[in-house]
């Protein structure tokens, strides 16, 4: 190939990139409004992905974040630990950020957040209701991709309908 054709060929791909990037950050935001409308609804989680024939492909799963625990007053909370567990307490008075997410990680998320071993209530923590989900997992099938690769090839699946590219013109 020559470096004309290389060039050419680079131009393309690279449209072709940019278009498939924005429809499929568009598409999954719809896929994720509607995952998250057929929770509310059906109490759905996962979905099955198909080729138009019915072969499946993928499974999509909807991510549900947890809750967490988090200092909501980082002046109560720095001032217990360093009553209850003074080593992790470092000079400029504040947890030290590695033994902090180690210690919120392990504790439970009921409100009031209490210390594990002795069940006082920690002060200066408080509990974030987990979010609404942001995202969700698309794990193909076994030979999943092989599958949908055979459909473009075949023309089973109409990239052209997929990706509609703006200023192309139907023969």
């Amino acid at each position: 190939m020559s470096l004309k054709e290389h060039a050419t060929r680079v131009a393309a791909l690279r449209v072709l990139r940019d278009a498939v990037d924005a429809e499929y950050q568009a598409e999954r935001h719809e896929v994720l409004e509607e995952l998250r409308a057929a929770r509310a609804e059906l109490n759905l989680k996962s979905v099955r992905v198909a080729l138009p024939d019915g072969t499946p492909v993928a499974t999509l799963t909807l991510v549900d974040p947890g809750p967490a625990v988090v200092v909501a007053d980082e002046e109560a909370f720095t001032a217990w630990v360093a009553d209850n567990h003074p080593g992790e307490v470092e000079t400029l008075v504040r947890v030290r950020p590695g033994w902090q997410r180690r210690f919120l990680a392990r504790l439970s998320c009921l409100d009031p957040v209490a210390d594990p071993y002795t069940g006082e209530a920690i002060p200066g923590l408080g509990v974030l209701s987990a979010p609404e989900p942001r995202s969700f997992s698309l794990r193909p099938l076994p030979g999943g991709r092989e599958r949908i690769a055979r459909a473009w090839h075949t023309g089973t699946l109409d990239l052209s309908r997929l990706i509609p590219l703006e200023g192309g013109e139907d023969p």
